[in-house]
């Protein structure tokens, strides 16, 4: 029996990547099929998917030290820095917008207390326990002796992110520039925030919560094309963005051993 289980255990930490994006598309893609859900993707099927492959391969102490990694606080300055990011390219791309002509339909305001918690509740933040927490780190050490290989390990992810929303694209809820750029560059962001942090979870999540809610004050500022060349412009800036840290030789700088 103890032959059996520790085979069993080398070919989870074996395959243990592979397992999870299987678990992450499947345990998210289901609601899709579901009429009255509108086609949405269950943003917690990252996180379940990982708890799922460490319970498996790690058991008890594995999801102690996973714990410990998300509870991880990083820095208080990170979580300022990554919503300044998002104010910046979504407000440059508000006034490179206004100023080619486009019309404005309605000014940013706050979303009501039920768009908020319902983004809290269901928000995509919940995808970072999988992606940033468990999927990150892993691929990050299996690029660590290759040159730029936490670089490597972000656009990798990033292209899996991409796969991960393809159900909504499908149904016309993203642009293609979203699937193709957004989601690589917006990964690499998640990478250099996560490594810069000392490997805070918390701080990705903050980030990528800020950013749902920046979605809601800004969905109403412009209809039509206008809101296309709205998205298209702060999804390129984005993409700048992301291409500035990779260059930088900071993007690997502070990664913690705690992550590791």
């Amino acid at each position: 029996m103890s032959g059996s289980h520790s085979e069993n255990t080398s070919f989870l930490s074996k395959y243990q990547l592979i397992l999870f994006f299987l678990l992450t598309y499947l345990l998210s893609w289901w609601s899709a099929l579901l009429p009255q859900l509108n086609g949405a993707i269950m943003p917690h099927g990252p996180a379940f998917a990982a708890v799922i492959v460490i319970a498996l391969g790690h058991g008890k102490q594995g999801l102690r030290e996973f714990w410990k990694r998300l509870s991880h606080w990083g820095g208080g300055r990170w979580y300022l820095v990554g919503p300044a990011i998002i104010l910046g390219y979504q407000g440059i791309a508000f006034i490179i917008n206004s100023l080619f002509g486009a019309s404005i339909a309605d000014y940013p305001h706050l979303p009501n207390m039920g768009t908020v918690l319902m983004l809290f509740l269901f928000g995509g933040q919940w995808e970072e326990i999988g992606w940033t927490g468990f999927a990150l780190p892993k691929l990050q050490d299996q690029f660590k002796n290759r040159a730029n290989g936490q670089l490597v390990a972000a656009i990798l992810l990033g292209v899996f992110r991409s796969v991960w929303h393809l159900p909504v694209f499908l149904q016309g809820k993203v642009y293609w520039f979203d699937l193709l750029f957004f989601e690589i560059a917006i990964q690499i962001i998640i990478a250099w925030l996560y490594n810069q942090s000392g490997g805070s979870v918390l701080v990705v999540m903050v980030f990528h919560y800020i950013s749902n809610l920046f979605g809601a004050v800004m969905l109403p500022v412009f209809n039509g094309s206008d809101r296309t060349s709205y998205y298209a412009w702060f999804m390129g800036l984005a993409v700048l963005i992301s291409v500035v840290i990779a260059w930088k030789p900071q993007f690997t700088l502070k990664l913690s051993k705690q992550t590791n």
